[in-house]
């Protein structure tokens, strides 16, 4: 089709000096371009967004609510005018053909800008669906989002220079690629992030929510998010700490997921007892704990047995070290494991355990090793609190001393004596 150069020949029948028709005649061109552009604008935001925005509405998926939040319509709608401009600048820019690269140039770099905006907008869109949807919960979304992203941004940035510079692709990614090294230098805390990042979505070390324990950070609290490079935490003292994503591959934290996911939460701690107060039952320390019903079965069945037991062997002493005796440290972890056994709030489905350790210079541990029944930090604590008040109180009933280091009032009391 053959070019007209409406503008420039009505210029010369105006008797225009020839030496301004040119530039007059790109003044009205341009002017008429940027008509055309906010013409084909107007119109497919008019039309194409409101068929858009009437189709979402109208739809039960969830997906196009968040293209529509996020703008991706609009975009894509953008792009609908630069396509008629850049296709009409050879006929609208006839009179100066020479400005036609130049404008070509802008409306592709412009084009570009859009492209990236718009991949920009629907990744967005699309974590803030997936995150919402618990069949991707446990997903690198974030990740592969903001690598997508960066990918994006930098085949823009390799679009732009080619087409302002003149210069091919290849040869700015073969530049690129001599200064590989330089680019990993500066980028290397970036790039052990996202491998770290992929690391720790590929093992599910750590997702969003969990509460994870980091002493080497001082981290103790919920996480927020995981981003690129760094793993952000709100602790339960309402501040955010944030952690780099290497730390959680290199180091050693806890996560607490599993406890919590298991709805039971373990109790492990020591009752120390002072191991001169240990000794075998006499008749009148074995007839107050017979009153004792949670081990009143137990004893009975027990001395039962011991008494068989000892009736075999001929016994020349009274020793109570001459045959079997009950002993009250025994007695006491027995009740100890009948009383967590019919605790309402121990949940019997997990380990329970009453064992005694090593005999230390602060006497002997007794462990106690139970899981409760709720994993909530503030009924877990007070759980663990009335089990030990009442386990503290009860060491007296079977005879036996707690034992804890001299105080001070201790010593002032030996002195005085």
């Amino acid at each position: 089709m053959d070019k007209i150069h409406w503008a420039s020949q009505w210029l010369a029948n105006q008797n225009v000096d020839e030496r301004y028709i040119e530039w007059i005649a790109l003044g009205i061109d341009f002017l008429l371009l940027a008509f055309l552009s906010l013409i084909a604008d107007f119109l497919s935001r008019r039309i194409l967004v409101s068929i858009i925005h009437a189709a979402v509405k109208r739809t039960k998926a969830t997906w196009d609510d968040y293209f529509f939040e996020q703008k991706v319509f609009k975009g894509v709608a953008h792009l609908v005018p630069a396509a008629i401009v850049y296709n009409s600048l050879h006929y609208v820019l006839s009179d100066v053909p020479r400005m036609i690269p130049i404008f070509e140039k802008i409306v592709v770099v412009y084009i570009i800008v859009l492209l990236v905006t718009l991949v920009n907008r629907t990744l967005r869109a699309l974590e803030n669906w997936l995150s919402q949807n618990e069949k991707y919960t446990n997903t690198p979304v974030r990740t592969i989002s903001q690598v997508v992203r960066l990918l994006a941004f930098f085949g823009a940035a390799i679009a732009l220079i080619s087409i302002l510079t003149g210069t091919s692709a290849g040869a700015i990614l073969g530049a690129f690629a001599g200064t590989t090294a330089i680019l990993i230098l500066v980028f290397q805390d970036s790039i052990k992030g996202l491998l770290a990042n992929f690391q720790i979505h590929m093992y599910d070390l750590v997702k969003v929510g969990d509460w994870i324990t980091f002493s080497k950070y001082g981290v103790d609290g919920d996480v927020l998010s995981i981003d690129l490079t760094t793993v952000k935490v709100q602790n339960f003292d309402k501040t955010v700490s944030t952690v780099p994503a290497t730390a959680f591959v290199q180091d050693s934290f806890v996560n607490w997921r599993g406890m919590s996911e298991s709805g039971a939460r373990r109790i492990k701690r020591n009752i120390h007892i002072d191991i001169t107060s240990i000794r075998h039952l006499d008749e009148g320390l074995m007839d107050a704990l017979m009153e004792i019903d949670l081990i009143n079965p137990f004893m009975v069945n027990r001395q039962k047995e011991i008494d068989e037991s000892n009736s075999k062997k001929e016994s020349k002493g009274a020793s109570l070290l001459n045959g079997r005796r009950q002993t009250n440290i025994g007695l006491y972890r027995k009740y100890i494991e009948f009383y967590l056994r019919n605790h309402a709030d121990i949940n019997n489905e997990f380990t329970l355990m009453v064992r005694q350790l090593q005999p230390t210079t602060e006497g002997i541990p007794v462990e106690v090793y139970c899981f409760t029944a709720t994993t909530e930090w503030s009924l877990y604590e007070g759980i663990m609190s009335d089990i030990f008040d009442h386990l503290y109180a009860a060491t007296r009933h079977f005879d036996l001393s707690l034992y804890q280091k001299p105080t001070g009032a201790d010593i002032r009391a030996f002195q005085a004596k």
